[in-house]
């Protein structure tokens, strides 16, 4: 597909790098021969979807949208089965959808792809009504995402969720998960239910067997026979290890759900905005996104 020239560029300046990094990014652009028809610096986060949907209602087909995985998930369902192209800009913690797509974590490597690069049709997941880009967490993970004030994800990034995460362990006990795929039921307590669309989560490859263009979604359901041993895993995934096959479940289909006992936060690329019981399906080649031309 032919590379768009023209764009709308929105920022979310609350996300760690936005404010900072909003009117270079700006220049680079434009130095980079994309016309901004206009250019939105939001300082208030809950606007963002109100903008993005204007933008797109007013027939743009190129829109550039500055922040972290956050931002993603609050306007990628206008998006989904558009006719509008998406370019990423990472300005947020994690960033992990630029992760899995490899577009660079550098403004420099990041302008490059929206002006250099192809444009990609990829599948989104859905949870219940809510698309999501990369992947959701029931679980500690999900915990986190409740308890990491904003603040703190912009003055330490990655090491933010760390703390948080120390804090949260220590009352942190495995659920009842059943989840259903395939025809086949799974039973289990877990610690953490992953669901990916994409590799990365949190900014740490887990899923390296999963694309966003593939048809399915991958869920782990870690087991393990304690929360010790999955600390562990957990350490050992940080530095791009894999879980240990005795304490991980994968399911992987088109279409899975999801229960817990006790109800469990589910958050969607790093936001928690639903609880358990739900439905998880692919919604195939749903977005048009900016990639680099070798994904």
């Amino acid at each position: 597909m032919m590379v768009q020239r023209s764009a709308v560029l929105v920022v979310n300046t609350q996300s760690r790098k936005g404010e900072r990094l909003y009117s270079e990014a700006k220049q680079r652009i434009q130095e980079a021969g994309i016309l901004l028809i206009a250019s939105y610096p939001i300082r208030h986060a809950e606007r963002i979807q109100e903008v993005v949907r204007g933008i797109l209602d007013a027939g743009n087909t190129f829109i550039i949208v500055g922040g972290g995985d956050g931002t993603i998930s609050a306007v990628v369902d206008h998006f989904a089965y558009s006719k509008a192209v998406f370019g990423l800009l990472p300005l947020g913690t994690a960033n992990s959808f630029c992760r899995t797509l490899g577009v660079p974590l550098d403004l420099t490597g990041a302008v490059d792809v929206l002006a250099n690069g192809k444009i990609s049709k990829i599948d989104l997941g859905k949870i219940n009504d809510d698309y999501f880009a990369n992947g959701a967490s029931i679980g500690l993970p999900a915990a986190v995402g409740r308890a990491a004030p904003p603040t703190l994800k912009r003055l330490l990034g990655r090491f933010g969720y760390l703390l948080v995460a120390t804090s949260k362990f220590a009352s942190h006990k495995a659920f009842g998960a059943t989840v259903t795929a395939n025809g086949r039921v799974l039973n289990v307590k877990a610690f953490d239910i992953r669901i990916a669309s994409g590799g990365y989560q949190g900014g740490v490859l887990v899923a390296p067997e999963t694309r966003p263009d593939d048809g399915t979604i991958v869920v782990h359901v870690l087991t393990g026979p304690s929360k010790w041993a999955i600390a562990r895993d957990w350490g050992r995934n940080t530095f791009g290890l894999p879980f240990s096959p005795s304490n991980i479940e994968v399911v992987r289909a088109a279409e899975i759900s999801i229960d817990t006992d006790p109800k469990q936060d589910v958050a969607i690329d790093g936001e928690v905005l639903l609880q358990t019981p739900i439905s998880v399906t692919v919604a195939r080649k749903a977005l048009l996104v900016m990639t680099p031309n070798d994904f």
